[in-house]
């Protein structure tokens, strides 16, 4: 092994072990309660990662464990248990290297944009959900949630308010993707950069 390839392979290799492990961070409400599940199939979402069983009036928060440069989608399912307008609000972040959300940032809100929504499963026909409101004061019946980012939206599955509110679930949808690790970055550079050399040489 060459020099250069050797000196390639040690820093992939440190850069890899100081990639910190990708954890998600939840900080939210909905009314009346939810349940989150991490999937990368829409038809299984698999074991409860999250289930605020609080009503709507207290904020929930979880760290979740996500498996680094793995994309999966976060389902919430949010439970409008007792009728009359509804809502999931909430901000959520993400620590390590590999994963983005919908957005492309580390950080996401609720909104209109990059999360969609189902009135019969999460595998069910995915639309847009309604804004009931931004985290602000007067947001319908509920007020500002301070612990809550001011950005969030308040969101579902329709326009949920005292003539149009039903009992019933909304299941949401967003996704969170993976990136190129800073190593597999490097790997590929330094890869490029060797054939480029090669070729070089062979002219």
């Amino acid at each position: 092994m060459s020099r250069f390839a050797r000196t390639l392979a040690m820093a992939a290799a440190a850069l890899a072990g100081a990639a910190s492990a990708d954890t998600l961070t939840f900080n939210g409400t909905a009314d009346d309660f939810l349940k989150i599940f991490v999937s990368t199939d829409l038809s299984n979402p698999g074991a409860v990662v999250f289930d605020k069983t609080s009503g709507w009036g207290s904020v929930g928060t979880a760290t979740i464990d996500l498996q680094p440069g793995q994309s999966v989608y976060l389902l919430i399912d949010a439970n409008n248990a007792n009728g009359g307008p509804a809502m999931l609000l909430a901000n959520l972040s993400l620590s390590g290297e590999t994963l983005r959300f919908a957005n492309g940032l580390t950080t996401l809100t609720t909104d209109t944009t990059h999360w969609q929504v189902s009135e019969t499963s999460f595998a069910g026909t995915l639309s847009a959900p309604v804004s009931m409101g931004q985290n602000l004061p007067g947001l319908q019946i509920w007020g500002a949630f301070a612990p809550v980012s001011s950005d969030a939206t308040a969101i579902w599955a329709y326009n949920a308010d005292w003539s149009n509110g039903r009992v019933g679930h909304a299941y949401f949808v967003t996704q969170i993707s993976a990136v190129p690790e800073p190593a597999t970055a490097l790997l590929w550079l330094g890869g490029a950069a060797m054939l480029t050399a090669l070729r070089r040489r062979t002219r």
